[in-house]
């Protein structure tokens, strides 16, 4: 993968100076020839996306009896670990910008760890949006602010954390917005920036997801941000509702 000197100085910089346990760590660079790598630490079953398309949810029906399963348990432990890492990032008032189950990687004991701070697109390109010669955007993930304005805070990365979460619980089986054009999409967040909720269109409860839940990811796109919960009080929530889990190892 291509990228120039400074975008990857960037990242280095921005990697090596997060410590937590739900953030990926940078161990090794070499930066003194082409090709500039960047050595971090290795997660063995690659990310989440993936991961979860490997699985079907334990309520699935019918049921494979063959095929690997994941109980809704633990997906909410693995959301509360990305909810708690990025609650560490808000505490620095650090903005990720790209928040989704492809930037998030999987370890022993699902663990979960952030990654990607703004390189990798490759792997998943029809993921990303070129708006009028800008850069690529995700923005089926994107807050509407974000989007039409260029604004991005913690609480857009709030949004973005809860299309996450409909991921998750959708076991990544599509896009955000599937039956949308990349164009449709950006009418939607129109809509929503002049407050049409006649028009706008949001995400569906997914299967088996409890009201709570769903309610939850409404507040996380709710239209001023200033309404929007903080990733403090969304990680408190999880926890909360996923109290006695134990993950298998």
């Amino acid at each position: 993968m291509c990228m120039c000197m400074c975008d990857f100085e960037r990242e280095v910089e921005i990697l090596a100076r997060l410590r937590d346990p739900n953030i990926v760590q940078v161990v090794g660079v070499c930066s003194r020839e082409e090709p500039l790598c960047m050595l971090v630490e290795y997660l063995e079953h690659g990310d989440l996306n993936q991961y979860l398309q490997a699985h079907i949810a334990e309520t699935a029906s019918p049921r494979n009896t063959h095929a690997k399963t994941l109980s809704y348990g633990c997906l909410i432990y693995m959301a509360t670990q990305i909810a708690s890492g990025m609650k560490y990032l808000e505490s620095l008032n650090f903005v990720h910008r790209d928040l989704a189950t492809r930037n998030c990687l999987v370890g022993s004991g699902h663990t979960i760890k952030i990654s990607d701070f703004g390189m990798s697109r490759n792997l998943y390109a029809s993921d990303y949006y070129r708006i009028e010669g800008k850069a690529l955007l995700p923005i089926r993930w994107m807050a509407w602010e974000s989007i039409l304005l260029g604004k991005f805070t913690t609480k857009s990365d709030v949004w973005s954390f809860a299309v996450t979460l409909w991921e998750i619980l959708t076991m990544a089986r599509e896009q955000p917005y599937e039956d949308l054009t990349d164009d449709q999409v950006i009418e939607n967040v129109s809509f929503i920036y002049h407050n049409d909720t006649r028009k706008q269109v949001l995400l569906p409860q997914p299967t088996n997801c409890p009201k709570e839940i769903f309610d939850l990811m409404r507040e996380c796109w709710k239209r001023s941000d200033a309404d929007r919960p903080t990733f403090r009080e969304i990680h408190m929530f999880l926890q909360r509702k996923n109290l006695g889990y134990s993950p298998v190892t």
